[in-house]
């Protein structure tokens, strides 16, 4: 699920590790993340994307409240949607630098 991409620029003999590190900063930055790479463009995508996961969490949230009121299940339950929206936004958030990488020439390597 959460794959480790390694990329290299052929101009610059450059390496790139995109790994569980990135899922993190990903998860917790999404556009930041992307601008801190230099992906402008991407950076917007992913404010657009980040909007409609955390629409997302708020309606599950929203609907969790409504059935389990304030029980243990309840809890859990919003527990999982809030790390599954993290989680979620992380991968999106690789996907797309490693996306944004590949457009401007890099070469994924597999491993």
């Amino acid at each position: 699920m959460l794959n480790t991409y390694r990329l290299d620029n052929p101009e610059t003999d450059e390496t790139l590790v995109l790994d569980r590190g990135s899922y993190v900063w990903g998860a917790l930055g999404g556009p930041l993340y992307l601008l801190a790479k230099g992906l402008y463009a991407l950076a917007i995508v992913m404010l657009l994307v980040m909007l409609v996961i955390a629409g997302g969490a708020v309606v599950g949230l929203t609907v969790s409240v409504y059935l389990f009121d304030a029980s243990m299940t309840g809890l859990i339950v919003m527990l999982a949607i809030v790390t599954g929206a993290l989680v979620v936004n992380g991968m999106v958030a690789v996907g797309l630098a490693r996306y944004g990488y590949r457009r401007r020439g890099w070469h994924e390597q597999r491993s």
